[in-house]
């Protein structure tokens, strides 16, 4: 692993009298980073709006892709073998480990 740490860069700043980490230096680093996090979330939610306007200026044609898809996916999957196995023993202990699941992995202390 290589040091991060230029020795010359590490003189240089020891000759001129200055420190590697200087506080105006890491205030204004932290006030980037955050202004670049503000940035990204209002990209995120002008990309969602934009998503949403789409998706509501075109309900007619997203609502007949939802049918059809629905549709698709009913005929390719036999009844007997989904209700079979939701209403078996083993079917709730599968529910029930894919919902402990999902509340395990959206839980808040996981959106660090």
């Amino acid at each position: 692993m290589r040091d991060e740490l230029d020795p010359d860069l590490a003189a240089a700043f020891a000759q001129a009298g200055a420190s590697l980490a200087d506080d105006d230096f890491l205030a204004g680093l932290l006030r980037k980073i955050e202004r670049a996090r503000r940035a990204r979330l209002r990209r995120q939610l002008l990309v969602l709006a934009a998503a949403a306007i789409a998706v509501s200026l075109n309900m007619d044609l997203v609502l007949e892709w939802t049918v059809a898809v629905a549709r698709a996916v009913g005929e390719l999957t036999p009844v007997s073998l989904s209700s079979d196995l939701l209403t078996t023993p083993w079917g709730w202990v599968a529910s029930l480990g894919i919902g402990a699941g999902l509340l395990f992995h959206l839980r808040p202390s996981r959106r660090r």
